[in-house]
């Protein structure tokens, strides 16, 4: 077992320290990984952080419950309970007909126009704000609150939380779909780059065989190598997404500032930067596995 863990341990440093040697070669291959790491990267990031302002705007989606004219006292203070224990409900505030019939005289510069009502024809109103942005669920919510008790009307802006939505659900799809895109695309450079170091290395190779050396020893190198690339072009990806973030971030602020809203990209964090590392080295070596199946069979000792 020892034995085996030097070799493992020998493969990797010489294949790191070849990567050291030839810089120039090595850059180009890590560039071009990178780039393909970091488009699907910075897509995620950005719908990531409009996910997370989403979940912060004060324009959330409310669901507004009218109560009926003739509503007492006992029937506000049953729906305020049910809306207290609903699983699905963040808070909620209450909207006395007083309060509303002021809040309209001050908005619209109407003073005294109580004065010349004899019955106040706002109803009492709860607003109410969902844990949820997802459309279908808001709907669900708003038949089922509708239902309550003297509620006599729930209404809530459908569209914009759809178009919220359905531009977040948008995002995720596209980074989905660039992601697998660019991940093969990562695994064909390496199986081409590795296919192109085994063509170099033929003789060497049937030399190794004809002394009885196993496929999985002449492939060792060939792994760690893709191994190394795979993790430095997720660093190199990590480095150019901060750095996207660091120069988009204070035009993003300014121009947020003009609709009094905070927005900023956010950067990876510890376990999502783990995550691209174990990705980008799996998808490497699973390009250089096929590239040396395919080859080392054709390669036979004369």
């Amino acid at each position: 077992m020892k034995h085996y863990l030097y070799l493992n341990w020998q493969s990797a440093r010489q294949a790191l320290g070849k990567i050291v040697r030839q810089p120039f070669g090595s850059l180009l291959t890590l560039l071009m990984l990178s780039i393909a790491l970091a488009l699907p990267l910075s897509l995620y990031l950005t719908v990531s952080s409009i996910q997370e302002w989403a979940g912060r705007l004060t324009a959330t989606p409310q669901i507004t419950l009218f109560m009926e004219q003739s509503a007492e006292e006992a029937d506000l203070a049953a729906v305020s309970s049910t809306l207290t224990k609903h699983p699905r409900i963040q808070s909620f505030s209450f909207v006395g007909k007083k309060q509303a019939l002021s809040d309209l005289e001050k908005r619209n510069g109407l003073a005294g126009l109580s004065d010349g009502l004899t019955d106040n024809p706002l109803p009492d109103a709860f607003v109410v704000t969902p844990k949820t942005l997802e459309p279908h669920e808001l709907e669900m919510l708003q038949k089922e609150l509708s239902g309550l008790p003297m509620v006599e009307a729930a209404q809530f802006d459908a569209r914009w939380a759809k178009r919220l939505y359905g531009m977040v659900e948008l995002g995720k799809q596209l980074t989905w779909f660039l992601g697998g895109a660019l991940g093969i695309a990562l695994v064909l450079v390496t199986h081409n780059a590795v296919r192109m170091q085994i063509l170099a290395r033929r003789d060497e190779i049937e030399v190794a065989k004809l002394i009885g050396a196993p496929d999985s020893f002449i492939r060792r190198p060939f792994m760690y190598h893709a191994m190394w690339q795979g993790l430095l072009a997720g660093l190199a990806a990590w480095g150019l997404t901060s750095w996207l973030v660091l120069t988009a971030n204070p035009a993003i602020h300014d121009f947020a500032q003009l609709y009094n809203e905070r927005v900023s990209l956010r950067g990876l964090n510890a376990s999502e930067l783990l995550v691209v590392l174990a990705v980008s080295a799996l998808l490497a070596m699973l390009g250089a596995r096929l590239a040396s199946d395919h080859h080392l069979r054709k390669i036979q000792p004369r």
